[in-house]
Protein backbone atom coordinates (compact mmCIF):
# COMPACT_ATOMS: atom_id res chain seq x y z
CA UNK A 1 0.00 0.00 0.00
CA UNK A 2 1.02 3.54 -0.46
CA UNK A 3 1.06 6.29 1.91
CA UNK A 4 0.96 9.66 0.74
CA UNK A 5 2.96 12.13 3.16
CA UNK A 6 3.44 15.95 3.35
CA UNK A 7 5.67 18.66 4.96
CA UNK A 8 4.18 21.20 6.68
CA UNK A 9 3.74 23.79 4.29
CA UNK A 10 4.35 26.75 7.22
CA UNK A 11 7.84 25.60 8.52
CA UNK A 12 9.29 25.13 4.20
CA UNK A 13 8.47 28.46 3.47
CA UNK A 14 9.88 30.10 6.79
CA UNK A 15 11.95 32.87 5.94
CA UNK A 16 10.79 33.27 2.13
CA UNK A 17 9.89 36.19 0.34
CA UNK A 18 5.95 37.72 1.44
CA UNK A 19 3.25 35.44 0.25
CA UNK A 20 1.16 36.54 -2.37
CA UNK A 21 -2.66 35.96 -2.59
CA UNK A 22 -2.04 32.47 -4.16
CA UNK A 23 0.35 31.58 -1.98
CA UNK A 24 -2.43 32.29 1.30
CA UNK A 25 -5.43 30.43 -0.14
CA UNK A 26 -3.04 27.02 -1.44
CA UNK A 27 -2.28 27.36 2.73
CA UNK A 28 -5.66 27.36 3.90
CA UNK A 29 -6.82 24.89 1.37
CA UNK A 30 -4.29 22.17 2.90
CA UNK A 31 -6.37 20.17 5.65
CA UNK A 32 -2.89 19.37 7.58
CA UNK A 33 -2.52 22.63 8.09
CA UNK A 34 -3.99 24.66 10.91
CA UNK A 35 -5.50 28.07 10.96
CA UNK A 36 -2.87 29.33 13.58
CA UNK A 37 -0.16 28.11 11.97
CA UNK A 38 -0.96 30.00 8.74
CA UNK A 39 -1.52 32.85 10.92
CA UNK A 40 2.03 32.64 12.11
CA UNK A 41 3.42 32.39 8.98
CA UNK A 42 1.67 35.71 8.02
CA UNK A 43 3.09 37.55 10.84
CA UNK A 44 6.64 36.26 10.05
CA UNK A 45 6.62 36.52 5.76
CA UNK A 46 3.87 39.30 5.49
CA UNK A 47 1.98 39.42 2.05
CA UNK A 48 3.16 40.53 -1.20
CA UNK A 49 -0.16 42.21 -2.17
CA UNK A 50 -2.41 44.72 -0.25
CA UNK A 51 -6.24 43.05 -0.12
CA UNK A 52 -9.43 44.71 -2.05
CA UNK A 53 -12.76 43.84 -0.76
CA UNK A 54 -12.57 41.00 -3.07
CA UNK A 55 -9.69 39.63 -1.86
CA UNK A 56 -11.06 39.48 2.02
CA UNK A 57 -14.23 38.04 -0.11
CA UNK A 58 -12.00 35.59 -1.03
CA UNK A 59 -9.99 34.52 1.62
CA UNK A 60 -13.32 34.24 3.67
CA UNK A 61 -14.50 31.96 1.55
CA UNK A 62 -11.44 29.93 1.95
CA UNK A 63 -11.80 29.87 5.52
CA UNK A 64 -9.97 32.39 6.78
CA UNK A 65 -10.77 33.07 10.48
CA UNK A 66 -10.48 35.74 12.51
CA UNK A 67 -6.48 35.22 13.21
CA UNK A 68 -5.38 34.82 9.67
CA UNK A 69 -7.94 38.03 8.57
CA UNK A 70 -5.78 40.25 11.54
CA UNK A 71 -2.52 38.87 10.61
CA UNK A 72 -3.15 40.03 6.90
CA UNK A 73 -4.75 43.46 7.87
CA UNK A 74 -1.78 44.28 10.40
CA UNK A 75 0.18 43.28 7.86
CA UNK A 76 -1.41 45.37 5.07
CA UNK A 77 -0.71 48.43 7.04
CA UNK A 78 2.79 47.94 7.66
CA UNK A 79 4.93 50.29 5.09
CA UNK A 80 7.51 48.50 2.95
CA UNK A 81 10.13 49.97 4.63
CA UNK A 82 9.44 48.15 7.79
CA UNK A 83 9.30 44.73 5.51
CA UNK A 84 11.74 42.33 5.80
CA UNK A 85 14.04 42.14 2.43
CA UNK A 86 12.98 39.68 -0.05
CA UNK A 87 15.10 35.86 0.35
CA UNK A 88 14.97 33.16 -2.13
CA UNK A 89 12.58 30.80 -1.03
CA UNK A 90 13.55 27.66 0.96
CA UNK A 91 13.22 24.18 -1.07
CA UNK A 92 12.78 21.09 0.26
CA UNK A 93 14.40 18.05 -1.39
CA UNK A 94 13.02 14.21 0.06
CA UNK A 95 16.48 11.79 0.08
CA UNK A 96 15.01 9.47 -1.66
CA UNK A 97 11.64 10.57 -2.66
CA UNK A 98 10.46 7.20 -2.59
CA UNK A 99 10.98 5.44 0.82
CA UNK A 100 10.33 1.20 0.74
CA UNK A 101 10.12 -0.08 4.50
CA UNK A 102 9.75 -3.51 5.79
CA UNK A 103 6.57 -4.56 7.84
CA UNK A 104 7.25 -3.97 11.97
CA UNK A 105 10.54 -1.78 10.76
CA UNK A 106 11.51 1.28 11.62
CA UNK A 107 11.12 3.83 8.97
CA UNK A 108 13.98 6.51 8.52
CA UNK A 109 12.93 9.69 6.05
CA UNK A 110 15.85 12.00 4.92
CA UNK A 111 14.63 15.61 3.89
CA UNK A 112 17.50 18.13 3.26
CA UNK A 113 16.24 21.63 3.30
CA UNK A 114 17.84 24.42 0.91
CA UNK A 115 17.91 28.08 0.72
CA UNK A 116 18.95 28.35 -3.71
CA UNK A 117 22.12 26.12 -3.53
CA UNK A 118 23.31 26.66 0.02
CA UNK A 119 21.91 24.04 2.86
CA UNK A 120 20.05 25.62 5.67
CA UNK A 121 21.07 24.51 9.01
CA UNK A 122 18.62 24.22 12.25
CA UNK A 123 15.35 24.37 10.30
CA UNK A 124 12.81 22.41 12.19
CA UNK A 125 10.11 20.30 9.96
CA UNK A 126 7.13 18.53 10.39
CA UNK A 127 6.33 15.23 8.59
CA UNK A 128 2.83 15.52 8.29
CA UNK A 129 0.53 11.84 8.06
CA UNK A 130 3.07 10.02 9.76
CA UNK A 131 0.75 9.67 12.77
CA UNK A 132 -2.15 8.13 10.44
CA UNK A 133 -0.20 5.40 9.09
CA UNK A 134 -1.40 1.99 11.11
CA UNK A 135 0.78 0.93 14.20
CA UNK A 136 2.88 4.38 13.07
CA UNK A 137 3.58 7.10 16.00
CA UNK A 138 1.29 8.63 17.79
CA UNK A 139 1.85 11.85 16.19
CA UNK A 140 3.41 13.54 13.34
CA UNK A 141 7.33 13.56 13.70
CA UNK A 142 9.87 15.89 14.12
CA UNK A 143 13.01 16.67 13.44
CA UNK A 144 15.32 19.50 12.60
CA UNK A 145 18.07 19.99 10.10
CA UNK A 146 21.98 19.62 10.50
CA UNK A 147 24.53 21.57 9.20
CA UNK A 148 24.57 19.96 5.97
CA UNK A 149 20.66 20.82 6.29
CA UNK A 150 19.06 17.03 6.28
CA UNK A 151 16.42 16.80 8.97
CA UNK A 152 15.82 12.85 9.54
CA UNK A 153 12.82 11.23 10.51
CA UNK A 154 12.74 7.82 12.28
CA UNK A 155 9.18 6.05 12.98
CA UNK A 156 7.82 2.78 12.93
CA UNK A 157 5.33 1.56 10.46
CA UNK A 158 3.47 -1.39 11.94
CA UNK A 159 2.74 -4.62 11.18
CA UNK A 160 0.84 -4.23 8.40
CA UNK A 161 1.65 -6.01 4.42
CA UNK A 162 4.76 -4.16 3.20
CA UNK A 163 4.39 -0.08 2.57
CA UNK A 164 5.92 2.11 0.35
CA UNK A 165 6.54 5.47 2.22
CA UNK A 166 6.07 8.03 -0.70
CA UNK A 167 7.37 11.84 1.10
CA UNK A 168 5.91 13.48 -2.65
CA UNK A 169 3.15 16.44 -3.18
CA UNK A 170 -0.26 15.74 -1.85
CA UNK A 171 -3.70 16.73 -3.28
CA UNK A 172 -3.58 19.01 -5.95
CA UNK A 173 -4.50 23.12 -4.86
CA UNK A 174 -4.32 25.08 -7.65
CA UNK A 175 -4.02 24.94 -11.42
CA UNK A 176 -1.90 27.91 -13.26
CA UNK A 177 -3.13 28.44 -16.95
CA UNK A 178 -1.12 29.74 -19.74
CA UNK A 179 -1.76 32.31 -20.81
CA UNK A 180 -4.94 33.58 -18.31
CA UNK A 181 -6.05 35.33 -21.11
CA UNK A 182 -6.84 34.99 -24.91
CA UNK A 183 -7.49 37.89 -27.14
CA UNK A 184 -10.00 37.16 -30.17
CA UNK A 185 -11.04 39.03 -33.62
CA UNK A 186 -13.26 38.24 -35.85
CA UNK A 187 -12.02 36.33 -38.67
CA UNK A 188 -9.00 35.18 -36.79
CA UNK A 189 -7.75 31.39 -37.55
CA UNK A 190 -5.21 29.12 -35.65
CA UNK A 191 -4.93 26.91 -32.64
CA UNK A 192 -4.48 28.19 -29.31
CA UNK A 193 -2.52 26.08 -26.86
CA UNK A 194 -3.34 26.80 -22.87
CA UNK A 195 -1.16 25.08 -20.46
CA UNK A 196 -2.00 23.77 -17.64
CA UNK A 197 0.22 23.33 -14.54
CA UNK A 198 -1.28 21.34 -11.26
CA UNK A 199 0.56 22.16 -8.29
CA UNK A 200 -0.27 20.84 -4.65
CA UNK A 201 -0.43 23.60 -1.63
CA UNK A 202 3.39 23.51 -1.39
CA UNK A 203 4.35 24.52 -5.03
CA UNK A 204 4.46 20.81 -5.86
CA UNK A 205 3.92 19.43 -9.30
CA UNK A 206 1.24 16.67 -9.02
CA UNK A 207 1.35 14.07 -12.12
CA UNK A 208 -1.15 12.08 -13.09
CA UNK A 209 -3.96 14.32 -12.26
CA UNK A 210 -7.15 14.65 -14.12
CA UNK A 211 -7.68 17.72 -15.53
CA UNK A 212 -11.10 19.30 -17.07
CA UNK A 213 -11.40 21.64 -19.52
CA UNK A 214 -15.38 23.33 -19.74
CA UNK A 215 -16.95 26.40 -20.90
CA UNK A 216 -18.86 28.82 -18.80
CA UNK A 217 -21.39 28.67 -21.05
CA UNK A 218 -22.14 25.89 -24.30
CA UNK A 219 -23.08 27.78 -26.48
CA UNK A 220 -18.91 29.60 -26.74
CA UNK A 221 -18.47 26.86 -29.30
CA UNK A 222 -15.66 24.73 -27.05
CA UNK A 223 -15.65 21.31 -26.85
CA UNK A 224 -15.53 20.29 -23.19
CA UNK A 225 -12.54 18.19 -22.85
CA UNK A 226 -10.16 16.14 -20.05
CA UNK A 227 -6.11 15.80 -20.29
CA UNK A 228 -3.87 14.00 -17.62
CA UNK A 229 -0.77 15.92 -16.34
CA UNK A 230 2.52 14.51 -16.90
CA UNK A 231 5.97 13.81 -14.54
CA UNK A 232 5.75 17.81 -14.48
CA UNK A 233 2.15 17.66 -13.54
CA UNK A 234 1.74 19.71 -16.88
CA UNK A 235 -1.28 19.08 -19.35
CA UNK A 236 -2.13 20.82 -22.75
CA UNK A 237 -5.00 21.63 -24.44
CA UNK A 238 -5.55 22.87 -28.05
CA UNK A 239 -7.92 25.10 -28.65
CA UNK A 240 -9.29 26.65 -32.51
CA UNK A 241 -9.76 29.74 -32.66
CA UNK A 242 -12.36 30.07 -35.37
CA UNK A 243 -14.54 27.76 -33.00
CA UNK A 244 -14.77 30.25 -30.59
CA UNK A 245 -18.26 31.58 -31.24
CA UNK A 246 -18.33 34.69 -27.95
CA UNK A 247 -15.95 35.66 -25.16
CA UNK A 248 -16.23 34.08 -21.89
CA UNK A 249 -14.37 31.98 -19.13
CA UNK A 250 -13.25 28.17 -19.25
CA UNK A 251 -12.47 26.60 -16.34
CA UNK A 252 -9.64 24.26 -14.87
CA UNK A 253 -11.49 21.80 -12.76
CA UNK A 254 -9.32 19.29 -11.18
CA UNK A 255 -10.93 16.49 -8.78
CA UNK A 256 -14.40 17.90 -9.04
CA UNK A 257 -12.82 21.58 -7.91
CA UNK A 258 -12.18 25.11 -9.67
CA UNK A 259 -8.63 25.39 -9.83
CA UNK A 260 -8.34 28.19 -12.40
CA UNK A 261 -9.59 29.23 -15.41
CA UNK A 262 -9.10 31.04 -18.61
CA UNK A 263 -10.84 34.53 -19.94
CA UNK A 264 -11.05 34.56 -23.66
CA UNK A 265 -12.03 38.09 -24.92
CA UNK A 266 -13.36 39.52 -28.12
CA UNK A 267 -11.01 42.73 -28.75
CA UNK A 268 -13.62 43.74 -31.64
CA UNK A 269 -17.13 43.98 -29.81
CA UNK A 270 -18.08 47.70 -30.08
CA UNK A 271 -18.86 49.31 -26.68
CA UNK A 272 -22.20 51.30 -26.84
CA UNK A 273 -21.55 53.67 -24.16
CA UNK A 274 -18.09 54.92 -25.58
CA UNK A 275 -18.52 54.58 -29.17
CA UNK A 276 -20.06 57.78 -30.94
CA UNK A 277 -19.43 61.21 -32.28
CA UNK A 278 -16.70 63.22 -30.02
CA UNK A 279 -16.03 66.19 -31.60
CA UNK A 280 -18.21 68.53 -33.97
CA UNK A 281 -21.54 68.15 -33.33
CA UNK A 282 -23.77 70.90 -32.29
CA UNK A 283 -21.73 73.15 -34.85
CA UNK A 284 -23.64 76.27 -36.87
CA UNK A 285 -23.37 77.61 -40.47
CA UNK A 286 -24.40 79.46 -43.46
CA UNK A 287 -26.66 77.38 -45.71
CA UNK A 288 -24.82 75.59 -48.25
CA UNK A 289 -21.39 76.30 -46.82
CA UNK A 290 -18.65 73.72 -45.03
CA UNK A 291 -18.76 73.33 -40.99
CA UNK A 292 -15.35 75.33 -40.29
CA UNK A 293 -14.37 71.76 -38.20
CA UNK A 294 -15.57 68.10 -38.75
CA UNK A 295 -17.47 65.45 -37.39
CA UNK A 296 -15.40 63.31 -35.66
CA UNK A 297 -16.38 59.24 -34.44
CA UNK A 298 -14.67 57.21 -32.23
CA UNK A 299 -15.27 53.57 -32.14
CA UNK A 300 -14.30 51.93 -29.12
CA UNK A 301 -13.96 48.13 -27.79
CA UNK A 302 -15.39 46.34 -24.62
CA UNK A 303 -12.20 46.90 -23.15
CA UNK A 304 -11.57 50.31 -23.64
CA UNK A 305 -9.09 50.45 -26.01
CA UNK A 306 -9.33 52.28 -29.84
CA UNK A 307 -10.82 49.50 -33.04
CA UNK A 308 -8.68 50.19 -36.24
CA UNK A 309 -9.51 49.43 -39.49
CA UNK A 310 -13.78 49.57 -39.10
CA UNK A 311 -16.07 51.03 -41.59
CA UNK A 312 -17.89 53.79 -40.34
CA UNK A 313 -20.64 54.71 -43.06
CA UNK A 314 -22.57 57.98 -43.44
CA UNK A 315 -25.58 59.44 -44.35
CA UNK A 316 -26.96 63.05 -44.04
CA UNK A 317 -30.35 64.64 -44.38
CA UNK A 318 -30.28 68.69 -45.62
CA UNK A 319 -26.08 67.96 -45.86
CA UNK A 320 -23.21 66.78 -48.07
CA UNK A 321 -20.38 64.46 -46.47
CA UNK A 322 -17.42 64.79 -47.91
CA UNK A 323 -17.04 60.62 -48.21
CA UNK A 324 -19.85 58.15 -47.44
CA UNK A 325 -17.23 55.55 -45.62
CA UNK A 326 -14.08 56.05 -43.27
CA UNK A 327 -12.24 53.37 -41.96
CA UNK A 328 -11.19 54.46 -38.64
CA UNK A 329 -7.39 55.11 -38.05
CA UNK A 330 -4.97 54.04 -34.96
CA UNK A 331 -6.60 55.99 -32.50
CA UNK A 332 -10.09 54.64 -33.57
CA UNK A 333 -11.05 57.50 -35.16
CA UNK A 334 -13.17 58.43 -38.23
CA UNK A 335 -13.16 62.08 -39.42
CA UNK A 336 -15.84 63.86 -42.31
CA UNK A 337 -16.01 66.85 -44.00
CA UNK A 338 -19.60 68.38 -44.04
CA UNK A 339 -21.17 71.02 -46.55
CA UNK A 340 -24.52 72.16 -45.12
CA UNK A 341 -28.08 71.96 -47.38
CA UNK A 342 -30.02 74.84 -48.44
CA UNK A 343 -32.98 74.75 -45.92
CA UNK A 344 -32.43 76.56 -42.99
CA UNK A 345 -33.29 74.75 -39.78
CA UNK A 346 -32.05 71.54 -38.67
CA UNK A 347 -29.53 69.25 -40.15
CA UNK A 348 -28.61 65.90 -39.43
CA UNK A 349 -25.41 63.59 -39.99
CA UNK A 350 -25.81 59.54 -38.50
CA UNK A 351 -22.93 57.32 -38.43
CA UNK A 352 -23.42 54.03 -38.42
CA UNK A 353 -20.68 51.37 -37.90
CA UNK A 354 -21.78 47.09 -37.52
CA UNK A 355 -25.33 47.47 -36.37
CA UNK A 356 -24.70 50.61 -34.24
CA UNK A 357 -25.65 54.02 -35.24
CA UNK A 358 -24.84 57.16 -33.72
CA UNK A 359 -26.75 60.83 -34.77
CA UNK A 360 -24.97 64.81 -35.12
CA UNK A 361 -27.33 67.66 -34.76
CA UNK A 362 -25.99 70.32 -36.66
CA UNK A 363 -28.34 73.31 -37.50
CA UNK A 364 -28.11 75.96 -40.94
CA UNK A 365 -28.43 79.46 -40.51
CA UNK A 366 -30.01 81.08 -43.82
CA UNK A 367 -27.71 83.03 -46.46
CA UNK A 368 -27.55 86.71 -46.74
CA UNK A 369 -30.70 88.39 -47.97
CA UNK A 370 -31.22 88.16 -51.91
CA UNK A 371 -34.59 89.40 -52.05
CA UNK A 372 -37.85 91.00 -50.63
CA UNK A 373 -41.04 89.53 -50.74
CA UNK A 374 -44.50 90.97 -50.31
CA UNK A 375 -47.34 88.94 -48.58
CA UNK A 376 -51.40 89.70 -47.87
CA UNK A 377 -52.95 87.41 -45.52
CA UNK A 378 -50.60 84.84 -45.38
CA UNK A 379 -50.30 84.79 -49.43
CA UNK A 380 -47.59 86.05 -51.31
CA UNK A 381 -48.46 88.76 -53.50
CA UNK A 382 -45.13 90.71 -55.15
CA UNK A 383 -45.22 90.70 -58.43
CA UNK A 384 -48.84 90.42 -58.86
CA UNK A 385 -52.14 92.79 -58.29
CA UNK A 386 -54.09 93.39 -54.72
CA UNK A 387 -57.58 94.23 -54.92
CA UNK A 388 -58.03 97.27 -52.31
CA UNK A 389 -61.65 99.68 -51.39
CA UNK A 390 -61.11 103.29 -51.54
CA UNK A 391 -61.42 104.59 -47.77
CA UNK A 392 -60.81 100.98 -46.33
CA UNK A 393 -57.26 100.03 -45.23
CA UNK A 394 -54.85 96.89 -45.98
CA UNK A 395 -51.81 95.87 -44.85
CA UNK A 396 -49.07 94.23 -46.14
CA UNK A 397 -46.25 91.81 -44.90
CA UNK A 398 -43.17 92.79 -45.68
CA UNK A 399 -39.67 90.66 -45.33
CA UNK A 400 -36.27 89.21 -46.84
CA UNK A 401 -35.00 85.98 -47.87
CA UNK A 402 -32.00 84.60 -49.25
CA UNK A 403 -30.89 82.53 -52.39
CA UNK A 404 -32.45 79.64 -51.64
CA UNK A 405 -35.62 81.23 -50.23
CA UNK A 406 -35.22 80.79 -46.37
CA UNK A 407 -36.94 83.85 -44.46
CA UNK A 408 -33.74 86.23 -43.61
CA UNK A 409 -34.66 87.84 -40.34
CA UNK A 410 -33.95 92.02 -40.85
CA UNK A 411 -34.08 94.00 -37.54
CA UNK A 412 -34.09 97.23 -39.72
CA UNK A 413 -36.12 96.25 -42.09
CA UNK A 414 -39.10 98.14 -40.48
CA UNK A 415 -36.89 101.48 -40.11
CA UNK A 416 -36.12 101.08 -43.41
CA UNK A 417 -39.83 101.45 -45.03
CA UNK A 418 -40.37 104.20 -42.18
CA UNK A 419 -37.51 106.45 -43.51
CA UNK A 420 -39.45 106.07 -46.97
CA UNK A 421 -43.27 106.62 -45.86
CA UNK A 422 -42.89 110.77 -46.04
CA UNK A 423 -41.66 110.88 -50.16
CA UNK A 424 -44.39 108.31 -50.73
CA UNK A 425 -47.05 109.30 -49.35
CA UNK A 426 -45.95 113.26 -51.42
CA UNK A 427 -45.40 111.04 -54.28
CA UNK A 428 -48.78 108.78 -54.24
CA UNK A 429 -52.24 110.13 -55.07
CA UNK A 430 -53.99 107.05 -55.40
CA UNK A 431 -52.72 105.37 -52.02
CA UNK A 432 -51.17 106.31 -48.43
CA UNK A 433 -48.65 104.90 -46.12
CA UNK A 434 -50.36 104.98 -42.53
CA UNK A 435 -48.30 102.71 -40.27
CA UNK A 436 -45.44 100.82 -40.55
CA UNK A 437 -44.49 97.97 -37.69
CA UNK A 438 -41.69 96.00 -36.87
CA UNK A 439 -42.68 92.11 -36.69
CA UNK A 440 -39.85 89.90 -35.84
CA UNK A 441 -37.21 90.95 -38.49
CA UNK A 442 -40.31 91.67 -41.12
CA UNK A 443 -42.28 94.66 -41.63
CA UNK A 444 -46.17 95.01 -41.10
CA UNK A 445 -47.36 98.12 -43.37
CA UNK A 446 -50.91 99.20 -43.09
CA UNK A 447 -52.19 101.45 -46.37
CA UNK A 448 -55.21 103.81 -47.10
CA UNK A 449 -56.65 103.88 -50.20
CA UNK A 450 -57.74 107.43 -51.02
CA UNK A 451 -59.16 106.94 -55.09
CA UNK A 452 -60.26 104.75 -56.96
CA UNK A 453 -58.23 103.36 -59.88
CA UNK A 454 -54.64 101.60 -60.38
CA UNK A 455 -51.52 102.52 -58.49
CA UNK A 456 -48.11 100.55 -58.00
CA UNK A 457 -46.25 100.15 -55.34
CA UNK A 458 -42.50 99.43 -55.08
CA UNK A 459 -40.12 98.53 -52.03
CA UNK A 460 -36.53 97.25 -52.19
CA UNK A 461 -37.20 95.65 -56.02
CA UNK A 462 -40.65 94.56 -55.19
CA UNK A 463 -43.36 95.52 -56.82
CA UNK A 464 -47.60 94.68 -56.37
CA UNK A 465 -49.87 96.72 -58.15
CA UNK A 466 -53.07 98.04 -55.97
CA UNK A 467 -56.20 98.06 -57.86
CA UNK A 468 -58.61 100.20 -56.07
CA UNK A 469 -62.26 99.99 -55.94
CA UNK A 470 -64.39 102.86 -55.41
CA UNK A 471 -66.55 103.00 -51.90
CA UNK A 472 -69.82 101.10 -51.92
Amino acid sequence: MTHAVALLALLIIQGSQPLRKTDVIRLLSNPLISRSEVADLIRRNCVAFRPTPRDWADLRDFGADSEVLNSIGACATTSAPQRAAPTLPLAAVPLPARLAVTVGSEAVARVQVRRGELPQAGMPLVLRGTSGIPGGPPQDVRASTDANGVAVFRFPVGRVPPLDLVVGPSGPAVAAVQPGRVELRAGERGPISLLVTVRDSLGNAVPGETVALQPDSPDMGVAAEARSTDSLGKATFVIERAGVHHAGRLTIRVRGQLLGSVDMVRTDVLAPATTGFVSGVGQRGIARTRLNEPLVFQVRSSLGGPLVGKIVTFRAVNAEVGTDSVVTDTAGLARVEVTLGKQAGAALVTATVDSLQRPAALSVDPAAPAGVIIERGGTRVDGGTVVATAGATFTLRVSTQDAYGNPVPTAELARMIQKMRNRFNLQSQLLKMISVESDGGAATVTFKPVGAGQADLSIAGATVSVAIAPPR
